[in-house]
């Protein structure tokens, strides 16, 4: 803990006053926005949700779940958030709370499919892949495409029944789907103003770090940004984040510019997120009930990491009965 405040505070330093606070400014319109447009989509599926619905509480919620996870891993303030819906919304279940996730995340992951695709042409080499035994041995490689897809339908239709009733619950979750117009205003448009923002973010500190700022080196650290979020499980992701970055942006500065950018970028804004988050959450549900969850979040990662140690040396046919 000790090391990361040294840290903090020697990055807070490097950065001048007005582009940090724009670029928190940035960070927190961008955490205002997404609150929004979940607020927009639970509001559509749970009309009389109560005060569950009500911006103030969604807000709290979801940028407490951001908070927590900065320090927790595997997206443990996801949960939480999820949780904290599901106790607070009138009528939510847990299906249909998974179904407005895939709402909230229709957009988000139409842009990732293009920022992927647009890293993956703008990095050298990226599609210059061999294929060699694949193209060596095609009849075989027809036989286990034509096999894999047999199983696949295979077991889709042997759960499609028992998965037919959580879709039906799950699509309540989806109402304003069916609402294209709403849709389109409520929530894309919404999440748009904060991608824009989250671009503005990446901006800054860009700047800030003397890295050439254009839309394309804007839209090549965000793909590596939303990468390494996607694959890392350690709260923040700065080493997978470093490490994609420096890739993207090859050739456009040195090593050692890109590295701070990204690490103190990184640092920055999981900091301020854990604060502003942590401080949301506390302002909803009370200070107390937020350390009570902070602390519930941290036993159960503990006592996951404890079993899996002791799963990891049990002797061999030890178990239960």
């Amino acid at each position: 803990m000790e090391s990361f405040l040294e840290t903090l505070w020697d990055t807070l330093t490097s950065v001048s006053i007005p582009l940090l606070l724009l670029g928190i400014a940035f960070q927190t319109v961008q955490t205002l926005f997404v609150a929004l447009a979940w607020r927009n989509i639970l509001r559509a599926s749970w009309p009389d949700g109560g005060d569950g619905v009500s911006y103030r509480n969604v807000l709290g919620y979801y940028a407490g779940g951001c908070g927590l996870n900065s320090f927790l891993p595997a997206s443990a303030g996801t949960v939480a958030m999820l949780g904290l819906y599901r106790t607070n919304i009138k009528g939510a279940t847990v299906a249909g709370l998974v179904g407005a996730t895939v709402v909230e995340n229709i957009f988000f992951a139409v842009m990732a499919a293009i920022v992927y695709g647009y890293l993956f042409i703008e990095a050298a080499g990226s599609f210059d892949v061999k294929f060699g035994w694949f193209d060596s041995h095609w009849g075989a490689t027809l036989l286990i495409v034509v096999a894999g897809t047999a199983l696949t339908v295979l077991v889709i239709r042997m759960l499609w029944h028992k998965l037919h009733h959580t879709w039906e619950l799950a699509k309540d979750g989806g109402v304003i789907v069916r609402q294209p117009r709403k849709f389109m205003v409520e929530v894309v448009g919404v999440e748009m103003l904060s991608y824009v923002a989250r671009m503005g973010v990446n901006a800054t500190f860009m700047y800030a770090y003397d890295i050439p700022v254009s839309v394309k080196n804007v839209f090549l650290i965000v793909a590596a940004s939303s990468i390494s979020s996607t694959v890392a499980l350690a709260p923040g992701a700065v080493g997978a984040q470093t490490a994609l970055a420096n890739v993207a942006l090859a050739g456009v500065a040195t090593q050692a510019e890109i590295s701070a950018y990204s690490i103190s970028q990184s640092v920055i804004t999981t900091a301020w997120s854990a604060l502003f988050g942590l401080t949301m959450l506390a302002r909803t549900i009370g200070w107390d009930q937020t350390k009570k969850l902070m602390h519930k979040k941290k036993e159960e990662e503990e006592q996951d990491s404890a079993d899996a140690s002791a799963d990891a040396v049990a002797p061999e046919g030890a178990g239960g009965t």
